[in-house]
């Protein structure tokens, strides 16, 4: 009997009890536990350890947790305004230009990493470093009580409109299109007010 999922288990539970201890520690010293799960990560890559398939697994299930909790509380005329449309469309546009013509001379220059990228290349990596970290900046807010404020629904908003920004074009860029079956997912919206309480209950509990 083949035990070594076994031993890769207890590995991922070891990385996870680690990520909880830096962040019980980065807590008491007044800095956001996630400053304690990214140094996890920073030393385990540092170190040549791989996550295993269960730790990806437990990691793209509470991403899409999370977002889909900010999904709940976000209104969506936020989106609409021009606060976040027009800076999310700014924002990108002037990375785009900015970073596009750094990257590109310096693959002129045949700089290292930067040899043979083309225009195409340069703009497209200038366009993946215009986004910001959506899971940070919640997980911050949240951790502040600020996700419901004025300046906390902007910068969720302004986040979401880049989420969709990249869903857009990696999905162009590999000539895919989403199936038929996500029409199922605005089934979720009369649902909305009943999830929302569900989610909520924990937070109170541990309130």
């Amino acid at each position: 009997m083949d035990f070594e999922w076994v031993a890769i288990a207890l590995g991922d539970v070891a990385w996870i009890s680690l990520a909880f201890f830096l962040g019980f520690l980065a807590r008491l010293i007044g800095l956001p536990p996630l400053v304690g799960f990214l140094a996890t990560g920073f030393v385990l890559n540092y170190l040549g350890i791989a996550s295993g398939e269960m730790l990806e697994k437990l990691a793209d299930l509470g991403i899409t947790l999370l977002l889909f909790t900010v999904g709940l509380k976000l209104n969506l005329k936020v989106l609409i305004r021009p606060q976040v449309w027009l800076v999310t469309v700014l924002h990108i546009s002037i990375i785009i230009a900015l970073f596009g013509a750094v990257i590109f001379s310096l693959a002129l220059m045949s700089a290292p990493l930067f040899s043979g990228l083309d225009l195409k290349l340069s703009l497209m990596l200038a366009f993946a470093l215009s986004f910001s970290s959506t899971v940070f900046v919640v997980k911050s807010l949240e951790e502040k009580g600020e996700i419901k404020s004025l300046h906390g629904r902007i910068a969720i908003g302004i986040l979401v409109m880049q989420d969709l920004a990249a869903v857009i074009f990696l999905a162009a860029s590999a000539g895919k299109f989403p199936s038929l079956w996500a029409l199922l997912l605005f089934l979720l919206i009369p649902l909305r007010p009943l999830l929302h309480h569900l989610l909520q209950k924990p937070a109170m509990v541990n309130c």
